[in-house]
């Protein structure tokens, strides 16, 4: 197989399946064989992001990952798209055991808000613990002249409880739940625009999409810049 990607995935699986099922859907097609070449590693196994990040005597996600690429750059993929958010805490070392190129999703996400919210200045984040302590958003938002506004520790917590409660451990999204982070982010904080720095909070999107307040999704946005990309790869002589 020539002209294919490599997908990261497996952090966890459910996201993963939501993002391959969202790329699939948005790719045009008449037969079989107008879909993208791909591969898929569902490395469910991969530590936790957040433990590791929260205390580094846990075991650490960055080792299998940068086993996962160096398996799979010798197949030769054109790029990889590593389909979680907090495991960016980690992208420079990713991205230093290959030559092949790595979608940045944090950077593509808050590039995507200048066509979703041209009048935006206060972008409120949505994440884990990690994403949130880590500060891996940080920098991408404030070099774009935004002003950052994090969750409080109430809506945090109840972030964390749809990610890990719900979607993580029980297999399935709250509607309700989700749809009452966006908006207290929105109304109490007073942001323009919400980053969905999860793809477990991604996924409760696809399953019960926000109408009424903008959201960046940070999935959704990956899976455009895949197809660009795997588009143009296709297409090139």
């Amino acid at each position: 197989m020539k002209k294919f990607f490599t997908v990261l995935g497996g952090m966890g699986t459910l996201a993963t399946e939501s993002y391959m099922r969202i790329l699939d859907q948005r790719t045009p097609t008449k037969r079989d064989q107008d879909y993208l070449d791909y591969i898929v590693v569902n490395h469910a196994t991969v530590p936790d992001r957040t433990s590791w990040i929260l205390d580094h005597s846990k075991p650490s996600p960055t080792k299998a990952l940068i086993e996962d690429i160096k398996q799979q750059s010798l197949l030769k993929p054109e790029f990889f798209v590593l389909i979680c958010n907090t495991a960016h805490y980690s992208f420079d070392e990713l991205q230093a055991a290959t030559d092949i190129p790595i979608l940045n999703m944090l950077q593509e996400t808050v590039n995507e808000i200048k066509r979703l919210k041209p009048d935006a200045k206060r972008v409120g984040l949505l994440g884990t613990d990690g994403t949130m302590v880590s500060g891996i958003y940080d920098s991408y938002i404030q070099n774009a002249g935004y002003e950052e506004v994090k969750a409080t520790p109430e809506i945090q917590e109840m972030t964390e409880d749809l990610i890990y409660h719900d979607i993580k451990e029980s297999g399935h999204s709250n509607g309700e739940k989700y749809h009452e982070l966006v908006r207290k982010m929105i109304e109490e904080e007073h942001c323009d625009i919400v980053i969905l720095g999860c793809t477990e909070l991604s996924y409760a999107e696809e399953m019960d999409p926000e109408t009424k307040y903008p959201v960046a999704d940070s999935q959704s946005i990956i899976v455009d810049r895949t197809l660009e990309r795997a588009m143009k790869i296709r297409n090139e002589n």
